[in-house]
């Protein structure tokens, strides 16, 4: 999707804390109605890993997983920590980057640290794909069918 000029983050946030869905969701709508689409959800952990990049190569420049952190509330977030590792190496083969996925452990009453992520997140967006020409993520398609050859 990659659009430099107004790049779009889908932020995906525990809503089974109380903190989080009560005071950072307003605050995050209000800091960042254009950019952001915030999703209250269940349970994050839940979530397909190949979900994330159907979403990143189809509908948004960057996802960002907010977890409450030490797992006050979700009994999965620890699962959550440990396919994000996962998830980053596998974006590379789709032709994306591992900057446009995070997974933030935060507190709920910490917005201004969010605020943080989803900010760095969209300066990395707007700064390299400004010439998305000139980026490339994936080796080009004769060198994966190469590579495919050795593995067969």
């Amino acid at each position: 999707m990659m659009s430099a000029s107004s790049p779009q983050v889908l932020l995906l946030m525990c809503s089974i804390c109380q903190g989080m869905t009560a005071k950072l969701l307003p605050e995050i709508r209000l800091h960042f109605s254009q950019q952001v689409r915030v999703f209250p959800i269940t349970c994050p952990s839940q979530i397909d890993p190949f979900a994330f990049i159907k979403l990143l190569k189809n509908s948004v420049d960057g996802v960002i997983v907010a977890c409450p952190k030490e797992t006050c509330c979700c009994p999965e977030n620890k699962k959550v920590l440990k396919r994000r590792e996962i998830v980053k190496d596998i974006l590379p083969v789709f032709g994306l980057h591992r900057e446009q996925f995070h997974v933030a452990s935060v507190s709920p009453f910490a917005g201004q640290e969010l605020i943080a992520i989803i900010e760095h997140m969209l300066n990395f967006i707007k700064i390299t794909f400004q010439n998305k020409d000139e980026y490339r993520f994936a080796s080009p398609e004769e060198d994966v069918l190469s590579q495919c050859k050795w593995v067969n």
